[in-house]
């Protein structure tokens, strides 16, 4: 499997996704990591809904995801992350990225801001670096493929 990109939004499938990122990405299939999407049909079937025909979907846990990554095959592929726990549990799963983009993450109280929809806690950033370093990946902030990509460490 052919692995494109890896972004983490909250918000799954939007329009920033359809008219943004999938056109610049050429690619075939978009595989959403949700642990609450996945088990809600109603979701499932507006993301297919939000999703042009052209692109196959796979709305899978952070768990089937990882197996599902794992196959053979040519074709390629856009991730979307709902959280950052969920590419914390592909890593961990043992497939390995270059880069994570973080495009946008939910706010809540405590969390700092560092960029427009991006926001994280002492912890959190914490994890990244720890994951940074131990599986040698690069965390960006990036809202749109035609926005600067800027690192987080």
């Amino acid at each position: 499997m052919n692995i494109v990109l890896v972004r983490v939004d909250s918000r799954l499938i939007h329009g920033q996704v359809v008219q943004g990122w999938l056109p610049s990405l050429s690619v075939q299939e978009v595989v959403v990591v949700s642990p609450s999407a996945c088990e809600s049909k109603l979701m499932c079937n507006m993301m297919r809904m939000s999703l042009p025909q052209a692109y196959s979907l796979k709305v899978l846990s952070p768990q089937q995801a990882a197996e599902y990554l794992k196959t053979e095959g040519d074709r390629k592929v856009f991730v979307i992350a709902e959280d950052l726990n969920s590419v914390f549990t592909l890593l961990q799963s043992g497939i390995n990225f270059k880069e994570i983009t973080i495009g946008n993450t939910k706010y809540e109280d405590g969390k700092k801001q560092y960029a427009q929809g991006v926001f994280l806690s002492a912890q959190e950033v914490a994890e990244l670096k720890e994951k940074a370093e131990t599986f040698c990946v690069n965390f960006v902030i990036r809202t749109l493929p035609t926005s600067l990509s800027t690192r987080l460490f």
